[in-house]
C-alpha cells in the first residue's frame, strides 16, 4: 500500500536496513547539492554517483563491506560501495535513470522529491512571526482592491495563515516538551544547556522580542481580522473572487461558480479565525516563556549553594593544586559550555506594562444589495406553491366552466401554481375516496393519470347538484 497514495513501498526499502542512516544523509545530500540547487537541469549519472563517493567518504565509508546489508537482492555485480548504493537508490525507486543519446541522466522520482523538501523544512525550527502577517496583509488587501486581477492573492493569504497556525502550534507543543526535559532532570547544568541550546537556540521564534515594539507589523493582526470580516460581507466581491478563481484556474476544471465561492467564504474565514486567535496564543507563549525563565533564574541563583559551598570548593582546589609541581594546570569549572555569557543582563525582564487599545469606530458591514431581493423572490415563491382551500376552488370553477364533471385526464397544466393544485386535489380524497369542495364532489377513480408534469393519482370532478338545481 502507498504511502497516502502517493509513495512506492520499495521507497522505504533502503530507510529501514541496517544502513538507514548512511542512505537517508545520502539522500538529503542529493537533495540539497544537486536536484534542488539546479531544478531545470538533469544531472549525469557520473555526476550523481561522484556526489555519492564524496558523501560516503565524508560518512567514513570507504569499502564494500562497510555498506553491504547481506540483502540477497543486492547488485553483486560491483565491488565499491558508491556503485552499491547508487543501484540499490535505483532500484528502490529513489533514482530513475533516462537515456539520450550516449549518456545517461539520473532524475528523483517527483514525489520523494517534494517530500525531501517538507524534510528540509523541518530543519527550520524558526518562524518569523511578523513576515507571516506580513505576507498575508499584503495579499488580502491586493485580492480585495482589485479581485477580477488579483485573486490569487487570497488563496495564497490562505495558505500563509495556515502555515503559521501550524507553526506557532509547533512552538508550543515544542515548548511544552522542553519544559517536562528540564523539570525532569536534577542536573543543574544540564538543565542550563537544554534551556540554551533547545529552547532559545533551536526553537525560540527568530523575531520574538521584535513582536513587542510599537512599530513592527504584528500590530496589523486585528486589520487583517476586520479586512477578512468586511470581505465576507461584500456578497459582490466574493463572486469577483469566485469567477477569477474558475479564470485563473486557481478551482479544479469544471468547478461551478457556487463551489468557488464556497472555497472563498471558507478561506476568508479561516484568516479571520486564525488572527482573532492568535492573540490568546501569543499569551500562552509568553506564559510559558515567564514561566521557565524563572526556573533558570531560580536555577542560577542556587547552583552556588547545591553541594558543597564555594569555600570547601576553593580550599580542595588549592590542595590538589598545591601537589603538582607543573606550571600549566587543566582547571574544569562546573558552570557548562553553553556559548552564551551568563550574567544579570541575560535574565528574564518583565514586559513592560501592555498600552491599552486604541479606539475604533465600529463598522456596520455592508448590506448586501441581492439580500432584499432575494428575500423578495423566496417570498414570492412560497405564496405561489402554498396550497389553500381557496386556491383549489378556484382551480376546480375554472376547469368547469359549462360543465357537469371532468376527469383528471381532461385537466391541462398551464403554470406551477396548477401544478400544485392538481397534484393536491387527490390528495384530500385519499381518505374517504370522495370529498366536497365547495359547489364541486371530488372523488378517487381507479388507476393513475400521468401527464407532461406529473403522474397522480386518477380522479373526477362533479359538480355537486342541490335541491333547487333539481327543480
Amino acid at each position: 500500500m502507498k504511502l497516502f497514495g502517493y509513495l512506492p513501498e520499495t521507497l522505504f526499502k533502503p530507510l529501514s536496513g541496517p544502513k538507514k542512516h548512511v542512505y537517508a544523509r545520502l539522500l538529503m545530500r542529493l537533495y540539497e547539492r544537486v536536484y534542488s540547487a539546479r531544478i531545470l537541469e538533469t544531472p549525469l549519472r557520473e555526476e550523481v554517483v561522484k556526489q555519492i563517493e564524496i558523501g560516503l567518504s565524508e560518512f567514513g565509508i570507504g569499502s564494500m563491506g562497510d555498506l553491504s546489508e547481506g540483502d540477497p537482492d543486492e547488485d553483486q555485480t560491483t565491488s565499491q560501495a558508491h556503485y552499491l548504493a547508487y543501484y540499490r537508490l535505483r532500484d528502490t525507486g529513489w533514482l530513475t535513470e533516462e537515456t539520450e543519446k550516449w549518456r545517461t541522466y539520473v532524475d528523483m522520482n517527483p514525489d520523494a522529491f517534494m517530500v525531501l523538501g517538507a524534510i528540509t523544512d523541518f530543519g527550520n525550527s524558526r518562524v518569523r512571526v511578523a513576515g507571516a502577517v506580513v505576507d498575508v496583509k499584503n495579499n488580502l488587501e491586493a485580492a480585495n482592491r482589485e479581485p477580477e486581477t488579483m485573486a490569487q492573492g487570497l488563496a495564497n493569504a490562505h495558505d500563509t495563515a495556515l502555515r503559521f497556525a501550524r507553526s506557532m502550534r509547533r512552538i508550543l507543543a515544542g515548548m511544552r516538551e522542553i519544559e517536562d526535559r528540564i523539570l525532569g532532570n536534577p542536573n543543574a547544568a544540564a538543565i542550563l544547556r537544554t534551556f540554551f541550546q533547545d529552547f532559545v537556540d533551536g526553537l525560540l521564534i527568530a523575531d520574538y522580542k521584535q513582536l513587542k515594539t510599537s512599530n513592527n507589523p504584528y500590530r496589523h493582526r486585528r486589520t487583517i481580522a476586520s479586512l477578512a470580516g468586511d470581505m465576507l460581507a461584500d456578497a459582490g466581491l466574493v463572486g469577483k473572487i469566485s469567477r477569477a478563481y474558475i479564470e485563473q484556474g486557481v478551482m479544479a476544471p469544471g468547478a461551478t461558480v457556487a463551489t468557488a465561492e464556497e472555497r472563498v467564504i471558507a478561506e476568508l474565514e479561516k484568516i479571520k479565525s486564525v488572527f482573532e486567535d492568535v492573540g490568546p496564543f501569543m499569551d500562552k507563549i509568553e506564559d510559558f516563556r515567564d514561566r521557565l525563565e524563572r526556573r533558570i533564574r531560580t536555577t542560577v541563583h542556587y547552583m552556588d549553594v547545591m553541594g558543597e559551598g564555594s569555600a570547601e570548593r576553593i580550599v580542595r582546589l588549592i590542595e590538589q593544586l598545591s601537589k603538582i609541581g607543573t606550571d600549566e594546570v587543566e582547571i574544569r569549572l562546573r558552570s557548562p559550555d553553553v556559548g552564551l555569557p551568563i550574567t544579570s543582563l541575560a535574565l528574564y525582564t518583565p514586559p513592560p506594562p501592555k498600552a491599552p487599545p486604541e479606539r475604533t469606530r465600529f463598522k456596520v458591514p455592508k448590506q448586501d444589495p441581492y439580500l432584499r431581493a432575494y428575500v423578495q423572490a423566496t417570498t414570492e415563491f412560497d405564496r405561489m406553491v402554498r396550497v389553500s382551500d381557496q386556491k383549489l376552488l378556484e382551480f376546480a370553477r375554472r376547469h368547469m366552466q359549462g360543465r357537469d364533471a371532468v376527469s383528471s385526464s381532461e385537466i391541462e397544466i398551464e403554470s406551477i401554481p396548477d401544478l400544485f393544485a392538481y397534484r393536491a386535489i387527490p390528495n384530500l380524497a385519499a381518505v374517504g375516496r370522495s370529498v366536497r369542495l365547495g359547489e364541486f364532489t371530488i372523488t378517487i377513480e381507479e388507476g393513475r393519470t400521468a401527464n407532461d408534469w406529473i403522474d397522480v393519482t386518477a380522479f373526477r370532478i362533479d359538480r355537486t347538484r342541490t335541491t333547487a338545481d333539481a327543480a
